[in-house]
């Protein structure tokens, strides 16, 4: 839940047009994005800020965290909340693991919690926009950048499936060159937001600092 909880930044803004525009990954690759797949093809690593924000219908205000994350080809986000407290969350192929202030709060083995695995690999497809694995687990719509938009996209997901259905009812994706928010709402209405920012793309392997992050 925490991970998928992470997924929700990104479509605030974003006009509920996008679901009146059902689509494929294939066709998603060809259409609406040809530019970011293109931008995010040779990456191997992505580092960036996030700002996390919940929305809840009982709390006027949203609840905000923000920090720093890196993703890394075949092993996986290191998710770094910086503000209002410390708390480092690495998930991977092979499990989660959670860290506040310093101490360990969690650890999930995929091998034991097979769903792990399933929200891992929703998570890991969103930063290279994988949208063959995002197709096995949601129903995608999709709308290209329009005039007034200048290259914002916009994808849609509503999950096939009542176990993610229940974490939440529709998510929605939006960026221009990479993934720039993600916005999941539940059943309930409340939203959780997820900007990223000033991602930085690096073409090379992941470098010894970089691996040490995912280190379980």
């Amino acid at each position: 839940m925490l991970l998928l909880t992470v997924v929700a930044q990104m479509a605030a803004a974003a006009p509920p047009e996008v679901f009146q525009h059902p689509t494929d990954g294939k066709t998603l690759l060809t259409t609406v994005l040809v530019e970011p797949s293109k931008h995010l093809a040779d990456s191997q690593v992505l580092q960036g800020r996030f700002t996390h924000s919940k929305h809840l219908s009982e709390i006027p205000q949203p609840l905000t965290a923000t920090g720093e994350f890196t993703f890394a080809r075949d092993l996986g986000v290191y998710w770094h909340t910086q503000q209002p407290f410390d708390s480092v969350f690495v998930l991977t192929q092979q499990g989660m693991v959670q860290r506040d202030e310093g101490a360990e709060t969690l650890r999930l083995s995929a091998d034991e919690q097979p769903a792990v695995r399933v929200i891992a690999n929703i998570f890991l497809a969103l930063f290279t926009l994988d949208v063959a694995t995002l197709n096995a687990s949601f129903d995608l719509y999709g709308q290209p950048p329009s005039a007034s938009s200048k290259s914002q996209w916009v994808v849609g997901l509503k999950p096939k499936s009542g176990a993610v259905a229940n974490v939440f009812q529709q998510a929605l994706i939006s960026g221009g060159k990479d993934v720039q928010q993600v916005v999941l709402t539940d059943k309930h209405g409340d939203r959780t937001v997820i900007d990223l920012q000033n991602i930085v793309h690096r073409s090379a392997a992941p470098d010894a600092q970089t691996r040490a992050l995912f280190k379980r």
